[in-house]
């Protein structure tokens, strides 16, 4: 069968670096509306013009200061205008930006700044105590906080602005082959590595994302995921910025805000992690089970006209559920994207049946992020998408199903590790492929399917393959189960690997389930249900992927910042002996 290639939606307007891309994005797009922030009553709007005027100054007192080309600059906050804006600047100063994970404890810090060798930390007033309980911080010469109200020692932002905007320093033009950011994994394997990232990797990436949606000025996008990660980055500050889209900034991620945001800035598009459409997805059933029975059966009979349109290739779905997508706060978004973690079919299914397509993305930091993603219009469900223009991609050792590792070779691909020659070394085959550890197949039409990471596959004593990320989307789908993670237990013969899990229970499902029964809920009853649910989820797997053994957990599990468990912390627990999930 024929490969599809990548259905490109309009050409890029070109490769070029960061310093310039403020310089084209605020003649192309200056009075239009580049971000908007909650302010406490309202949305403050900078325009490109003005932003772009921020960023010169703050890049010329950089170079007051003795910023040097190469010279590693942190960022560490939340998400807000000024977080963008010193990203911009220290390209625009020849600057290496060195985004910080806002959840990492002092200590993280510390490591991650002194590996780094930064010499000057951005940051906010709320982390400032943070960050003095790091200290020591050797190389940190100067902290510029964004907010007014600072402790002793840290450079108000407003400062740099002033000193910047009356400053004559000659800002020197960026090539696409300088490193622009070095960016430390959240690691769920629990080791974290410095990915160093060119201009030309980064705005390869940008370039190829614009052609995926057609947006533009008078679009928003709304930003959520941390800007420290590389899929925010990449997705929700620069690739808007690149086309000329307003990016509104989440004033938090409660639902109530969420979709206040929404509707008041008339977003189009929002990036998350699939967690969060889940939640939607579940939120919008639930209210649909409340309006009673004729709701239910009204909502069900035109979801069944939705999926026989589908079969001549008719989404009625944007016409039939314009009245339900208004009354969620919805009405004005067009696309939904997600990536960093996989994604449920049935929630893809879901939504772009409501008339809203889920795009899914694949990639990793290594990769700026993306190397794959979904073309609105030929989505299918199961897979992450066709290889984005540039990006090559195939499968290593694929076994009889077609299954192996997922490798990449692209002007997008990282060029190795900061200080760590050997994992560069390890990363990369002798014709240039990164292996990227995540299992996959590459469908007949060029459509990759995700399977799992190469690590977590479970080998049974019979030498079957479980999937992990499998059996935990059919774990999930169940109403008592908020979240599972599916590991191998080595047998007591010490041959093979059975299957067990660690579940974390939807509590208020669990509540209403005994409320219904009029009966205690006890922790024997809990298991008892939790027991029935992995029954349930595994008459859709074959038997040697069935659940042997579970334990119930009374915490959520630890996660990275885009949400994805970190295995790692939880490799050693014991499984409860005897328990049969099947």
């Amino acid at each position: 069968m024929r490969t599809q290639s990548f259905p490109v939606c309009r050409p890029d307007r070109g490769i070029f670096p960061l310093d310039e891309l403020v310089v084209r994005s605020a003649r192309d797009f200056g009075p239009h509306v580049v971000m908007r922030a909650w302010t406490g009553e309202d949305h403050r709007e900078i325009s490109y013009a003005a932003f772009a005027k921020a960023v010169w100054s703050v890049a010329r007192w950089l170079v007051d200061i003795g910023i040097r080309h190469g010279d590693r600059i942190a960022i560490l906050g939340e998400n807000r205008p000024e977080w963008g804006m010193a990203y911009l600047a220290i390209q625009c100063a020849g600057g290496v930006v060195v985004p910080v994970d806002r959840l990492q404890p002092a200590s993280g810090i510390r490591t991650l700044l002194t590996h780094s060798e930064s010499r000057l930390l951005f940051t906010s007033e709320r982390y400032l105590a943070t960050v003095a309980d790091a200290q020591p911080l050797p190389k940190v010469e100067r902290i510029v906080s964004f907010d007014e109200n600072n402790t002793e020692g840290a450079t108000p932002w407003s400062l740099a602005l002033d000193a910047g905007s009356t400053s004559a320093a000659q800002l020197v033009p960026r090539s696409l082959s300088d490193l622009a950011a070095i960016l430390y994994t959240s690691g769920t394997t629990g080791q974290s590595k410095g990915v160093m990232l060119t201009q030309r990797n980064i705005m390869s990436n940008v370039a190829g994302c614009s052609q995926l949606l057609p947006l533009g000025p008078g679009d928003t996008l709304l930003s959520m995921l941390p800007m420290h990660h590389s899929f925010e980055a990449t997705a929700g500050f620069l690739f808007p910025f690149y086309c000329g889209c307003a990016i509104t900034y989440a004033r938090s991620i409660k639902t109530a805000d969420l979709l206040a945001d929404i509707s008041a800035t008339r977003v189009t598009a929002m990036a998350s992690a699939p967690l969060l459409f889940e939640k939607m997805h579940e939120g919008i059933m639930r209210n649909v089970r409340k309006k009673g029975v004729v709701a239910r059966i009204l909502f069900s009979t035109l979801m069944g006209v939705v999926r026989g349109a589908e079969l001549f290739g008719k989404p009625l779905g944007r016409r039939l559920f314009r009245g339900l997508r208004r009354k969620a706060s919805l009405g004005s978004v067009h696309y939904f994207v997600t990536g960093a973690a996989p994604l449920d079919p049935a929630t893809s299914r879901f939504f772009t049946r409501l008339g809203i397509p889920l795009l899914q993305g694949f990639g990793l930091t290594e990769a700026s992020p993306l190397t794959h993603a979904t073309p609105p219009g030929r989505i299918r469900h199961e897979c992450v998408g066709l290889p984005l223009p540039g990006v090559e991609c195939r499968i290593d050792d694929p076994g009889e199903s077609g299954i192996g590792e997922v490798c990449i070779r692209g002007p997008n691909v990282f060029v190795g590790y900061y200080k760590n020659e050997e994992a560069t070394v390890d990363a990369f085959d002798e014709d240039g492929w990164f292996h990227t550890g995540d299992l996959g197949k590459i469908h007949p039409d060029g459509y990759l399917q995700i399977m799992g990471r190469k690590k977590n596959v479970i080998v049974t004593a019979g030498g079957k393959n479980v999937y992990p990320e499998e059996v935990e989307t059919l774990l999930n789908r169940r109403p008592c189960i908020m979240e599972s993670l599916v590991m191998g237990i080595p047998r007591h013969t010490g041959y093979g690997e059975e299957v067990g899990a660690l579940i974390y229970p939807d509590l208020e499902q669990v509540a209403s389930h005994f409320v219904a029964l009029g009966t205690p809920q006890t922790m024997e009853a809990i298991r008892a249900l939790i027991a029935g649910e992995i029954r349930e989820a595994g008459k859709d797997l074959p038997p040697y992927a069935r659940i042997r053994r579970f334990q119930v957990l009374t915490d959520e599990f630890q996660k990275t910042t885009t949400r994805k468990v970190k295995r790692f912390l939880y490799s050693g627990d014991l499984l409860a002996p005897g328990t049969d999930g099947r």
